[in-house]
């Protein structure tokens, strides 16, 4: 008798928490959906302007191209540049927020900005997160996405458990796990789905879904910290940098030499290297990637002082400690890309599938108190 009130009670609190977050969390999953492969749509976008050395000319050197950056925008000192390892690739640089697309022989602007594709995903980025919302309302969005993903945690619970039939035999489990060839009425088949889409999606759903309190609540990521005995960290901060005027060492030169250091240390066949300057004083950063990008265990960080080029430092994900390292592997988790391609799409197929929970779950609501009444 207990179970059975017990089991209504989970049901009427999963149908109206379901009604009131059902379209934030719709929101959430298309737009999780659309940022699916994210990467490698950007990547193929910047693929377009690779250009053929037609006159053998030598490829812009290091220098070469923070003095294009520093002609243009000579109050920023906060320099990117990114090299792809591929024969005519251009050059994404950025000087503060102005981003470009150079030229990887002349220096000549291919593209001002970071392109339609990547604005697209700015776009749904700021949807996913804030609701589109910007300024001071920014912080309204956030948290009210933050706790309809809360509210998405107990549904997937909730709904598991409403999901256990009364009887576990070959028959019960086959109209739980499998969808019908056939259905009896819209009803019918909108209830099958949503026991089908839903139990197939909860383990990868759960994954996104708790993953994503890292990114909104302080005693998430206390909690995470706290398993492995740390606080949270303080994000570092360092004096501006106005002048790179202090750097001694030719930059190009210490791409040369991180160039070395991949090959010393493992990752010879590099897929992009990142410059960074102007975030530390006398402190070039450079970011060696294996992969496509956002998989930190094919990835390290080597800094180089830019007045005598010495080695000061290199971090792999390994020499993080395991706070960060737990954190770091959870917010790729999230989007599926710690597990590579095959994770993207996982992920990508689950956010899809939770959309059809939403839709199939406001049908069956609208059905009993509504229709029904």
């Amino acid at each position: 008798m207990f179970l059975k009130l017990f089991k209504k009670w989970v049901f009427w609190a999963h149908l109206i928490i379901g009604l009131i977050a059902g379209l934030f969390i719709f929101s959430m999953s298309f737009t999780g959906f659309l940022l699916t492969y994210e990467r490698q749509i950007v990547e193929l976008d910047e693929m377009r302007f690779t250009v053929n050395n037609t006159y053998v000319q030598q490829r812009l050197s290091a220098d070469d191209v923070v003095d294009i950056l520093r002609k243009s925008h000579p109050s920023q000192s906060h320099i990117y540049i990114r090299w792809v390892n591929r024969e005519g690739a251009a050059i994404p640089a950025w000087a503060g927020k102005h981003s470009y697309l150079l030229h990887p022989y002349t220096g000549d602007v291919l593209r001002e900005g970071e392109g339609l594709a990547a604005d697209f995903f700015h776009a749904v980025t700021d949807i996913h997160r804030y609701l589109l919302l910007h300024g001071d309302s920014q912080v309204i969005g956030k948290n009210i996405n933050g706790y309809a993903n809360l509210f998405f945690i107990f549904l997937l619970l909730s709904g598991a458990y409403l999901w256990l039939p009364k009887r576990f035999n070959r028959s019960a489990l086959k109209g739980y796990l499998l969808l019908a060839k056939s259905y009896k009425s819209s009803h019918h088949r909108n209830r099958q789905w949503h026991l089908v889409f839903g139990i197939w999606c909860l383990p990868v759903l759960l994954v996104l879904s708790l993953t994503a309190t890292l990114f909104h609540f302080d005693w998430a990521n206390k909690a995470l910290y706290g398993a492995f005995g740390q606080n949270v960290p303080e994000r570092e901060k360092h004096l501006p940098v106005f002048d790179l005027s202090a750097d001694e060492v030719l930059y190009d030169t210490l791409f040369q030499q991180a160039k070395v250091h991949a090959i010393n240390n493992g990752a010879a066949d590099w897929y992009s290297m990142w410059l960074e300057l102007g975030d530390k004083k006398h402190e070039a950063r450079f970011y060696i990637d294996t992969s496509i990008g956002n998989r930190q265990e094919y990835a390290y960080s080597l800094f180089l002082d830019t007045r005598t080029g010495d080695v000061t430092k290199t971090l792999k994900k390994s020499d993080w400690t395991r706070g960060d390292q737990a954190w770091g592997t959870s917010r790729f988790l999230h989007t599926g890309e710690y597990f590579g391609f095959l994770g993207q799409t996982l992920a990508g197929l689950a956010s899809l599938l939770a959309c059809f929970l939403v839709y199939t779950g406001i049908v069956l609501a609208w059905k009993r108190l509504i229709t029904k009444r």
